[in-house]
């Protein structure tokens, strides 16, 4: 939120006739169901961009959303169309420098991704910089969380952050609006190997800024093969967590992903992948849960985040025209530890399928939904089938 104070001097550029200058609006309407719950969510994304030349470019975002819940089932005292307020977030916000070839430095609100996808991924606020070397890249970044919106963020890794996470938040009290506090280091190496192929190697360090003594310091170390032949792209890596709480316990954590995709021919474009993910539970003291920076769920539907989970994933998609993309994923999920009341292992599967159609260069439809079904595994057997679809519009000015 505080780029924005930016805003102002980088609107001064825009005189000067010589800077190329783009802005425009995308307005988005959003509305989701499931077995509880029905949210409408119209919101507008305006952004601007200015190329300056000489390799410098700015790019800003913000997107202002309303959110209508309407509850049912047990939740009596929040049923009805609950009155929304206006939540505002800073979308991509970022300068760009590319002062040489092979060389890029961005500040700002910018995208960031580990190696692997398990530990941290999404938009912080930070700086990053890219150089080519004789052999490969070098990216290094530093960032912070504590300006980000909570629930875009999803930074849930102690007892603490979930709890804030909990907290509502309104115009009058803005403080429970901001993720958990911290900072997040990375450098990374990509390498090359026999033309096609390539090795990622990446360290990054997490430090707990937020006050108390229910602080989680960790650590990850990231390898990633990817192996390309005609057709056929094959992935492997693993991940491996040191962690450090307030009262001085320490304890490890590691993870593994394999996916294997597949372009198949025909008169259009379209594949498949299969997808096993898998990071390590609560087992004793020395081996902990696996626990990411980014808590994002591992299914459309189903709730699991990657932490003590195993999963597999068929998906299928298909462009199969220049307006219209369609895809479908089967998953299933293990939990990789067991509690004392329940030993049972299977969480169970989930159908998910989406459409979307883009009849316009500025006008874009999407359609998804699906079900998670506790049935087909045997932690919670009897649980009710759990359903989502979602639909939304979007138009460009």
């Amino acid at each position: 939120m505080r780029g924005l104070l930016f805003l102002p001097v980088l609107l001064l550029l825009i005189a000067v006739p010589a800077f190329a200058v783009n802005y425009g609006l995308l307005a988005n309407l959003t509305i989701e169901a499931d077995n509880e719950l029905t949210t409408y969510s119209p919101n507008l994304t305006p952004w601007f961009s200015w190329n300056g030349g000489e390799g410098l470019s700015v790019y800003l975002s913000g997107i202002f959303t309303f959110k209508y819940n309407d509850y049912t089932g047990d939740m009596t005292d929040s049923s009805g169309w609950i009155k929304s307020i206006l939540l505002p977030e800073a979308g991509l916000f970022a300068l760009n420098y590319r002062p040489a070839p092979g060389f890029s430095f961005q500040m700002g609100r910018i995208k960031y991704e580990d190696a692997l996808g398990f530990a941290a991924h999404g938009l912080f606020d930070g700086l990053s910089f890219e150089a080519a070397l004789p052999v490969g890249s070098i990216s290094v970044g530093a960032f912070y969380t504590g300006l980000l919106y909570k629930e875009t963020a999803e930074i849930l890794m102690t007892q603490d952050d979930r709890q804030k996470y909990a907290d509502p938040w309104d115009w009058g009290n803005f403080s429970p609006y901001f993720a958990s506090r911290r900072a997040l280091a990375a450098i990374r190496w990509d390498l090359p190997f026999f033309e096609y192929h390539r090795l990622s190697v990446e360290t990054l360090a997490q430090l707990d800024l937020n006050p108390g003594n229910q602080t989680l310091n960790s650590q990850y170390g990231t390898i990633m093969a990817k192996f390309f032949t005609g057709r056929i792209a094959l992935s492997i890596g693993g991940i491996f967590e040191l962690m450090e709480t307030g009262e001085g316990n320490t304890s490890a954590a590691f993870g593994a992903l394999t996916r294997l995709m597949v372009q198949l021919p025909g008169s259009f474009n379209h594949g498949f992948s299969l997808t096993g993910k898998y990071t390590s539970g609560d087992w004793n003291s020395a081996f902990k849960a696996f626990t990411p920076l980014s808590c994002t769920a591992q299914g459309m539907v189903f709730p699991g985040t990657l932490s003590g989970l195993a999963m597999v994933s068929a998906d299928y998609s298909a462009r199969l025209f220049s307006a219209l993309y369609t895809e479908a994923s089967l998953r299933y999920f293990i939990r990789t530890y067991e509690e004392p009341e329940n030993r049972n292992y299977l969480y169970g599967g989930e159908l998910w399928t989406f459409l979307a159609w883009q009849p316009l260069d500025d006008m874009r439809f999407s359609a998804g939904g699906g079900a998670y079904f506790p049935g087909l595994g045997n932690v919670e057997p009897d649980a009710d089938i759990m359903w989502k679809l979602s639909v939304s519009m979007s138009v460009s000015f």
